[in-house]
């Protein structure tokens, strides 16, 4: 018997573990800028992209446990040269994306406040709240998983309130915008540019599969959690976005500020209805802030796992007295820290610089999947033998157009982060030329490291033979 098991994360640590990291608030106000035809592309995208994209995190989690998740899955699959490569995008594009989770915070904190703030000013505070998350993370796992769990439940609580408060502010004073069926088909006007944001408040599923060794069954327990999780969290979505739109005008929704904003509409600039503003906006803050820590916790893991293979340097193998991966989680502080400083000399304002840092982290993150897609395709093939708890049905054909259709989708997202205004036929040089030269320098760093890297370790192994 398993002396430790009541420690041990069992379907309802995984539900909430999920609604911590992939409940997305950041996204909300980005979301609901595409305006009502949100819903229609949701439709497209969870047919298209979640359905089949849960499956298979599911299918390769109960197949391959293990701490490393789609770094595991990719070097089963896709050899060590790949598997490192994932490793660098999966840790990589953490220490950029929390910059702009926490200028979002920044920014509700300066709406509420002191709008008068400069950006720098929001990036002091940003820099703060990054230094505490790592200061999180490097404790023990059990206080991570409180901290998850509180966060779950602060999201559900604020996208609960939202809509309660959306329905209610629309039958008295009517809808800002108009939600009819025929305002929901997809469309592709000005806003369409921050559609592949709605793939990016799905994707996380996979972070839980780092934590598989500290299940109590997680053949039977991923599958069930992350399945009743999902439903929740399409559920939420679909109320606090549709909230927004009922009490914002979409010309004026402020890409940091727009949480607050819908909170001041809602409910009112009285006494009461300040301090009711106030309280939950600052639920949202902590709850932005926990949701980063499963994300570091995945992605520090899949880089130390990577650095035991020589495939990224030492120091992201160094762990604690805590066991949690101390030099992959400092390194993704000093990284954001950098970042903060230096997109703050580009950009022009918060949302310009929210907005930057969001693009260039998510398109990174968005390539792992891409790896993620081809290791379930070809472990398909390669590894028939190995047991599957939870099997997607189908053969080999079926299993690779089930794995084309999201890395389509998948595609589509990265060129419109890069490139938002492709589908009008012209490029803005100003936007997408920093976005394009950062990736260019990301890309060959890597690969340079990842070539020194592997070239030190064979000669090491040709030396000891």
């Amino acid at each position: 018997m398993d002396t430790n098991n009541k420690s041990r994360i069992g379907i309802v640590g995984i539900v909430f573990f999920i609604l911590s990291g992939l409940i997305g608030i950041d996204g909300l106000t980005a979301s609901a800028a595409v305006g009502p035809s949100v819903f229609g592309w949701w439709a497209i995208i969870l047919i298209l992209f979640v359905l089949p994209y849960v499956l298979i995190t599911c299918e390769l989690g109960s197949a391959y446990p293990g701490e490393g998740g789609v770094y595991d899955w990719t070097l089963e699959g896709l050899g060590e040269k790949n598997a490192a490569r994932v490793a660098w995008y999966y840790w990589i594009n953490v220490p950029f994306w929390m910059p702009s989770v926490y200028l979002l915070c920044a920014g509700m904190l300066a709406e509420l406040f002191y709008p008068a703030m400069s950006t720098w000013g929001m990036i002091a505070i940003a820099l703060v709240l990054v230094w505490a998350t790592i200061l999180i993370v490097n404790a023990s796992l059990d206080f991570g998983h409180l901290v998850n769990n509180l966060g779950g439940l602060s999201k559900v609580l604020l996208l609960v309130v939202m809509a309660g408060g959306g329905m209610y502010y629309a039958s008295s004073h009517g809808a800002a915008n108009e939600l009819t069926l025929s305002s929901m088909i997809p469309s592709m006007d000005a806003s369409f540019m921050y559609v592949p944001t709605l793939i990016y408040m799905l994707v996380g599923v996979e972070t839980i599969a780092c934590l598989t060794t500290s299940m109590k069954n997680p053949k039977r327990d991923m599958p069930l959690g992350v399945l009743i999780a999902i439903g929740i969290i399409i559920l939420l979505y679909a109320a606090g976005i549709s909230s927004m739109m009922l009490a914002l005008p979409l010309e004026e929704l402020s890409l940091v500020g727009g949480m607050v904003q819908t909170y001041t509409i809602l409910f009112g600039e009285s006494g009461m209805g300040r301090l009711v503003t106030i309280i939950l906006s600052l639920i949202a803050i902590f709850a932005l802030f926990t949701y980063l820590i499963p994300w570091i916790m995945a992605s520090s893991r899949a880089a130390a796992e990577a650095a035991k293979n020589s495939e990224m340097p030492a120091i992201f193998a160094v762990k604690n007295k805590h066991d949690a991966p101390y030099g992959a989680n400092m390194m993704t502080g000093y990284v954001s820290t950098g970042a903060l400083i230096v997109y703050g000399f580009m950009a022009g304002t918060a949302d310009d610089l929210f907005w930057s840092l969001f693009a260039f982290a998510n398109f990174l993150l968005f390539v792992t999947y891409l790896f993620l897609l081809a290791a379930f395709v070809k472990l398909r093939k390669v590894a028939p033998e190995v047991e599957r708890p939870f099997r997607i049905p189908g053969g080999d054909t079926f299993a690779l157009f089930f794995a084309l259709v999201p890395g389509i989708v998948l595609g589509f997202g990265l060129i419109l982060f890069v490139f938002p205004d492709i589908l009008s036929a012209r490029i803005d040089w100003v936007y997408s030329g920093p976005t394009v030269i950062a990736l260019i320098i990301a890309v060959m760093i890597i690969e340079l490291s990842i070539a020194r890297l592997k070239g030190k370790a064979n000669r090491q192994v040709h030396a000891a033979a």
